[in-house]
């Protein structure tokens, strides 16, 4: 950076560079270790398909990498709607409970997160259109500079009973199926894997010199 613009900077600028640096910091330091836990995850989830494979493979039933890609596919899409299946049907719960909410109050635009008849009114929530809360950086951009003022305090409201029961279920709904979906994907990887190693034929370790050793039908040589 041009030692000219720090000079030229304010100790306002300052002290917002310093505030968005360390909340690249903070981003970058979340992704990779959110996406050391995936990897992880799907590694785990993917040990599944050995176990939905194995009684074929080691009783040769499965000859060829595309017979074990074909069974593994199957029994990999039985399993994925045997694990979604509830997540689902808890979203249907969720979205079942709104409508008839909206059929009951015959009011079709309601919102269901809204801070006051929805499940906002279980959360906190800030004022962020206050403009006493931006500063402006480089005389151009305004940027957050002060905590914003509290809009909503938790508090529970009879009206917004809807809410309370749609939100959580298309949450825990939705998340258990994602989970179901990641799991899916990783058994589908992991057999794409297996199809190669179990029926790949490798040299690597052969050595033309070393003897062959004997079998049941061929005597050994004194």
């Amino acid at each position: 950076m041009n030692p000219a613009l720090l000079i030229k900077m304010t100790e306002n600028d300052k002290r917002v560079i310093i505030a968005l640096l360390f909340i690249v910091i903070i981003i970058f330091v979340l992704i990779g270790v959110i996406g050391s836990i995936m990897i992880r995850t799907m590694k785990w989830q993917g040990k599944k398909c050995d176990t939905l494979v194995s009684d074929v493979v080691t009783n040769h039933i499965v000859t060829t990498p595309h017979q074990l890609r074909k069974y593994a596919a199957k029994k990999n899409i039985r399993q994925f709607i045997k694990q979604a299946w509830i997540g689902i049907l808890i979203i249907i719960v969720g979205v079942a409970t709104i409508l008839i909410r909206n059929a009951i109050v015959k009011d079709w635009t309601y919102d269901p997160f809204n801070t006051t008849n929805g499940f906002g009114t279980l959360l906190f929530t800030w004022d962020f259109s206050d403009p006493e809360i931006y500063a402006t950086f480089f005389g151009k951009w305004k940027v957050i500079s002060d905590w914003p003022k509290l809009a909503n305090q938790p508090h529970f409201a009879v009206e917004a009973i809807w809410s309370y029961i749609y939100v959580p279920c298309v949450v825990v709904g939705g998340t258990w199926y994602m989970i179901a979906a990641q799991a899916y994907l990783a058994r589908t990887i992991r057999a794409i894997k297996l199809s190669k190693k179990v029926f790949e034929k490798s040299l690597d370790n052969f050595d033309q010199n070393t003897p062959t050793p004997p079998t049941n039908n061929q005597p050994v040589q004194q």
